[in-house]
C-alpha cells in the first residue's frame, strides 16, 4: 500500500467520515491528510473542537516558503488516537479562505507522501470535493495523479450518482473493462441499497469498486461530530464494513502496479519525511477501534 485519496462530487454523503473510519482500522502504520479545500472538519468534529488548530497545511505551507519542508513535517501532524504513534492526522486548512495560501504547497507535499512508502508508512488523503476540469482550478492534481488508487465516494441515490458520474466524466472517457484496471479512479458506495448497490454504482461510473461502506448515521456520529462510542461501536455496520474495502483497496494496488510493472516508489525525487521519532524503536500495537483519544478524566 502507499498513497490512497478519497474525492467527492457536489453533494455526494461521507467521505470524510470513510477517511476516518479507513484510517483509524488500518492494518499498518497509516496517516491521515486532511486535504479539503473546504476547510478542516475533523478537528471540530471527531475531536469535538477541543484541540487548537495551529499544527497542519498552513503552517507547512509556511514551512515550505522557507526551505523547510520535509524538517517540519512531523512537527505539524497529531495523534489520531492516543499514544498510539501508528495513526497520525496532519490537519487541513482553517477555512477556504486560505485556500490560495497552500496553493503552491500541493506538488512538493505529494512527493513527500509518496516518499513515506520508504519509511513503511501508508498515506490517506482526504481531498473533499474534486474540481471538475475546465471548469474549477484543482490545484490538487499532484496528488490525484500520484495516488495508487483514488476512491470517488457516492450515496447510492439518484441524484448522487448523476454528480458523481459527471466528475468521473471529467476525469475519464475510458470506460472499458480494460481501462477500469488501469485507472486509479475507484468507485467506493457510501450507503449501498438506497436504492442501488456498489456493483450497479461502479457500472454506472464506469469504475471498478472497492466496495462500500456501511449507512450507520449513529455510530457515523462519533467520527463526525464527536459522540461518545456506544459498546457496540468496535462492532458496528459502519467499522465492520471498513476491513472488505481495505482488503479491495490492497488488492487493487497490487493489481494495477503489477500491470505497470512497477515496485516501490521513490518519491519522484524527493528524499521525503522518514519516520517521525517515536517510530525509531520499533512500532507499537495497532489499535483496531476508533474513537478520539482521551486524557486522564475520559475527555477527548
Amino acid at each position: 500500500m502507499a498513497l490512497i485519496a478519497l474525492a467527492n462530487a457536489k453533494g455526494s454523503p461521507g467521505t470524510t467520515t470513510a477517511a476516518l473510519v479507513l484510517a483509524l482500522q488500518w492494518p499498518r502504520p497509516v496517516l491521515l491528510v486532511e486535504a479539503d479545500l473546504a476547510g478542516s472538519s475533523i478537528l471540530a468534529g471527531y475531536f469535538r473542537g477541543q484541540l487548537p488548530h495551529d499544527r497542519g497545511l498552513q503552517p507547512l505551507a509556511i514551512a515550505h516558503s522557507h526551505g523547510d519542508l520535509e524538517a517540519s513535517f512531523w512537527e505539524q501532524t497529531i495523534p489520531l488516537v492516543r499514544n498510539d504513534p501508528d495513526k497520525k492526522l496532519l490537519p487541513g486548512i482553517v477555512s477556504p479562505h486560505t485556500a490560495p495560501a497552500i496553493a503552491n504547497l500541493w506538488a512538493p507535499l505529494a512527493n513527500q507522501l509518496v516518499a513515506l512508502e520508504r519509511g513503511g508508512i501508508d498515506v490517506l488523503v482526504d481531498l473533499g470535493r474534486l474540481g471538475t476540469g475546465g471548469v474549477v482550478r484543482e490545484d490538487r492534481e499532484p496528488i490525484v495523479r500520484l495516488a495508487d488508487q483514488v476512491l470517488i465516494t457516492t450515496g447510492s441515490r439518484l441524484p448522487d450518482i448523476a454528480v458523481t458520474r459527471e466528475l468521473v466524466k471529467s476525469r475519464t472517457s475510458v470506460v472499458d473493462a480494460a481501462a477500469r484496471e488501469l485507472t486509479n479512479l475507484t468507485a467506493l458506495t457510501v450507503g449501498p441499497g438506497r436504492p442501488y448497490d456498489a456493483g450497479e454504482i461502479a457500472r454506472t461510473l464506469g469504475l471498478g469498486t472497492v466496495g462500500s461502506m456501511a449507512w450507520d448515521p449513529v455510530n457515523a456520529e462519533v467520527l463526525s461530530v464527536g459522540s461518545p462510542a456506544g459498546r457496540r461501536y468496535s462492532t458496528s455496520p459502519l467499522v465492520r464494513s471498513a476491513g472488505p474495502v481495505i482488503s479491495r483497496l490492497q488488492d487493487r494496488t497490487e493489481k494495477r502496479r503489477a500491470r505497470f510493472s512497477t515496485g516501490p516508489r521513490d518519491g519522484g525525487g524527493a528524499s521525503g519525511p522518514r519516520r517521525p521519532p517515536e517510530y525509531a524503536d520499533g512500532l507499537s500495537g495497532i489499535v483496531q477501534g476508533g474513537a478520539p483519544w482521551r486524557d486522564g478524566r475520559g475527555n477527548a
